[in-house]
This record gives C-alpha cells, sequence and structure tokens, in this order.
C-alpha cells in the first residue's frame, strides 16, 4: 500500500514538472518569437523591411517549431507557417501593405497559442 501511493506522489510529480516545463518553454519561445516579429512589423510599417528581414524571422521559427512540435498542436504551428511564409512573399515583392495584416495575424498567434497552454480554469473545463 505504502509503495502505491509513493509510486502515486512520484508520477503526479512527474507530471506537474513536466506540464510546467511544457507551459515555461512554450511561453518562452512565442515571447521571443513575438519580439522578433514585432521588429519586423515595425520595420515594415517603415517600409524598411526586406526580403532578408522575413527571411530571418522565417529560419528563426523553422529552427523552433522542430521542438514546439512535441508541445503545441501541428495544426497550430501550420497556421503560423502559412500566415508567416505570405508575409515573407508580401515582402519579397515589396508589397508592404499586404504584408502587414499577415505579419499582425502570426503576431496574434503568438499571444494565443501559449495561453491555450497554461494552468487556467478555462483550459481545464
Amino acid at each position: 500500500m505504502v509503495k502505491t501511493l509513493i509510486s502515486i506522489v512520484i508520477a503526479s510529480a512527474i507530471l506537474f514538472g513536466v506540464s510546467m516545463y511544457s507551459i515555461v518553454y512554450v511561453n518562452d519561445t512565442f515571447a521571443f518569437f513575438e519580439r522578433a516579429l514585432l521588429s519586423l512589423y515595425d520595420k515594415t510599417e517603415a517600409q524598411t523591411a526586406t526580403y532578408e528581414d522575413g527571411t530571418a524571422v522565417q529560419r528563426f521559427w523553422e529552427e523552433k517549431k522542430k521542438s514546439l512540435h512535441v508541445w503545441v498542436p501541428h495544426t497550430a504551428i501550420q497556421e503560423v507557417d502559412y500566415q508567416l511564409y505570405e508575409a515573407v512573399g508580401f515582402l519579397y515583392v515589396q508589397d508592404y501593405k499586404a504584408a502587414l495584416p499577415k505579419i499582425e495575424v502570426v503576431l496574434g498567434m503568438c499571444e494565443n497559442i501559449p495561453h491555450s497552454y497554461t494552468l487556467g480554469v478555462e483550459n481545464i473545463f
């Protein structure tokens, strides 16, 4: 009986620890990605953004999404990919007006996706 209780406590502690790690990792990753996007947004708004600026943000995202697949569903990552690729495509042709809304959408996702994985009543029930 004591071994069973100890096993349950240890398993619960491991589960809690992994959950907290995933929450912190997802929040930190999206916060850093959001800062890069804000910089790209400011440059795009000033019409000084280049295709290379967009691809730099895109390379960062490509690197981070490999490990995010463990914690975040594929559909959320795929939607970020889609919007970001479109924004970079608009930067390639220097269509700043079309790129801005795409970057805004990705910025919104940077706020919403991590919020979906926090400990909260709305996420539990």
